[in-house]
């Protein structure tokens, strides 16, 4: 006969213990751009979540390098560690501290290392956190955000080994390239992307891999383009934003692109949530935060508007140039808390209508 579900309960916890822990995501690091925040974790001062796997691509000069510098910043504001994994030699350090990076190597919060193959990022990925969370070298609330760049631009060490060898003039007959080194790193990332999300869940670590984007050929139907690495990093990554961008002109000058995002997985938060942001190619401006926030609120009805297109504000009347330089007074923080707000109320008068239709 059987002996009940207490019975049962008692006699698993005894064989194997209580239930694990199930993971939440215990810190947010900022991306940077507030409607990011909340395409990516449902809120605006959220951002990158902190223990899993984030995957960026898109098109050259679209911002992904800012995204992540702005990320790695944002865990040294929280007393955490910066992490750059240079496979393509292309971070301007110079721009990140100007960007509010801490670059100084003495300090203990910013590691730079250019390694030579896939593998060797691992290795080193995992060296780091281990050291940092098992001697605590930081508070355990604060984040380790670690950057690849890229992942496309990631030698494997059976295709490092077989060009050395080329070099050297020792290679052989079964050391020439062929069809299997094309496929040589996504057989990498399906032998080493289980072990990075065991290891950014275990360590609390944010790893966010920056992609290219490359086209699929022969597709008639849907969207023909993908990243490069295999489907191991599609699966393994909470989050995945892919990025789209335009050129924006100044006359026959071109200054910049806007670039569109949108979360085509996200496993912290409703997926497929979208935004859109000004990236200029001025280095000292790069993405004007101000300028496609105010956008952002236009589009989203945060800012009324009337049918000549002016923003409406009391009983005064402003165009959208004058709108962003108001706000470039205010603090960022004072402007995503009325759009906290505005969600809020937004929420709690659509929830009664919810509830008659059910």
């Amino acid at each position: 006969m059987a002996k009940g579900k207490s019975a049962l309960a008692l006699a698993l916890k005894k064989k194997i213990g209580s239930n694990d822990e199930i993971q939440k995501v215990s810190h947010w690091i900022d991306s940077g751009f507030p409607p990011l925040n909340k395409a990516i974790s449902g809120r605006y001062d959220g951002g990158f979540p902190s223990g899993r796997i984030v995957e960026i691509f898109g098109p050259p000069s679209a911002g992904k390098t800012f995204l992540a510098t702005a990320a790695m910043v944002s865990a040294q504001k929280q007393d955490g560690l910066a992490v750059f994994l240079d496979h393509e030699n292309s971070f301007d350090v110079g721009l990140a501290v100007a960007n509010g990076l801490n670059a100084d190597e003495d300090d203990g919060q910013w590691v730079y290392k250019q390694p030579d193959t896939f593998e060797d990022s691992v290795e080193l990925i995992g060296t780091i956190l281990k050291l940092v969370r098992d001697e605590e070298l930081i508070p355990e609330t604060a984040p380790i955000c670690i950057v690849a760049d890229s992942l496309a631009s990631m030698v494997p060490n059976s295709k490092a080994e077989k060009f050395d060898k080329m070099a050297e003039g020792t290679a052989k007959d079964k050391d020439q390239l062929n069809m299997n080194d094309n496929t040589a790193l996504a057989r990498a990332t399906s032998a080493n992307f289980p072990t990075l999300a065991l290891w950014a869940r275990k360590y609390n670590a944010c790893i966010i891999f920056l992609n290219q984007v490359r086209t699929k050929i022969g597709v008639m139907f849907g969207d023909p383009t993908t990243s490069p690495g295999g489907d191991s990093p599609k699966f393994y990554a909470s989050v995945r934003i892919r990025l789209g961008a335009s050129v924006m002109k100044d006359g026959k000058e071109k200054i910049g692109q806007d670039v569109g995002a949108e979360c085509i997985k996200n496993k912290v938060a409703p997926p497929f949530g979208k935004c859109s942001w000004k990236f200029y190619f001025d280095p000292t401006r790069g993405l004007d935060v101000i300028e496609s926030l105010v956008e952002y609120m236009l589009e989203e009805g945060y800012l009324p508007k009337n049918a000549s297109g002016r923003v409406e504000i009391g009983d005064k009347k402003y165009t959208k140039s004058q709108i962003v330089e108001m706000y470039r007074e205010k603090p960022l923080p004072e402007i995503i808390a009325a759009l906290q707000a505005i969600d809020e109320r937004r929420a709690k008068e659509s929830s009664p209508a919810e509830t008659e239709e059910a």
